[in-house]
């Protein structure tokens, strides 16, 4: 656990000690400020439903950002090689670049705490359904971490990684946005293994144990594929 942890905290150090962590920081609050204050302003609602709707689409973009460097880059200059020769098993290396991405997502989303608390002064606030709500995007963030750590652990190029980590995303958006053209008897087989179904159950206020198992699962699937990739590749 402990090489684990360093793991995570030396990547985490390199994100903030670039200027990308930076650009991605200040730009993912500019997207998320303008959801936010459009909902506020123009729309004239008092509440964090409708930018938590938005949400999946902004992690959409910001997420293979986080990502697309963490494995690509070891790869391509070679370093990778270096820490398969350390005594760091490859669920180790894999479990701490993840935790390095989600900690940076966490401490994004940490910033938006600023909405809620905007919102609690000038009106009524549903502190349930708002936490909710932020543990759903908590758990969103991580599978979508998962699955662009997967594309970043299959590419030498982090363009490329960006690329496939965007188009795995994209590609769970879109079917989830065909539900309704979809026929009937498919509707509930694809809603059940879409993440933004899952989502967007969980915003509404309901902690439901299946929603969580969901995101967990597909997590855990994708960190699994991401360790078999580079196994693979670590033996050949």
């Amino acid at each position: 656990m402990n090489r684990v942890l360093a793991m995570m905290f030396k990547e985490w150090k390199i994100c903030i000690d670039t200027p990308l962590g930076y650009v991605i920081a200040v730009a993912f609050f500019l997207a998320s400020g303008y959801f936010f204050s459009s909902n506020l302003f123009l729309i004239g609602q008092a509440d964090m439903r409708n930018w938590f709707s938005s949400l999946p689409l902004l992690l959409m973009f910001f997420m293979p950002a986080l990502a697309m460097r963490m494995l690509a880059d070891e790869q391509r200059t070679g370093t990778f090689e270096l820490l398969a020769t350390m005594p760091l098993r490859t669920g180790e290396i894999v479990a701490g670049k993840f935790l390095a991405v989600l900690l940076q997502i966490t401490l994004l989303l940490a910033l938006t705490l600023t909405y809620p608390l905007t919102l609690a002064l000038i009106g009524d606030l549903d502190v349930g359904q708002v936490s909710v709500s932020y543990i759903a995007a908590l758990l969103m963030a991580s599978s979508y971490a998962a699955m662009c750590l997967f594309a970043s652990g299959i590419t030498r190029y982090e363009v490329v990684a960006y690329v496939v980590g965007f188009g795995l995303l994209l590609a769970m958006f879109l079917v989830s946005q065909s539900l309704p053209l979809l026929p009937p008897a498919m509707q509930d087989t694809v809603m059940l293994l879409s993440p933004l179904a899952h989502y967007e159950s969980m915003i509404r206020g309901m902690l439901a144990l299946e929603d969580v198992l969901y995101f967990l699962s597909l997590t855990g699937l994708f960190l699994i594929l991401t360790w078999f990739s580079l196994e693979r590749r670590r033996w050949m």
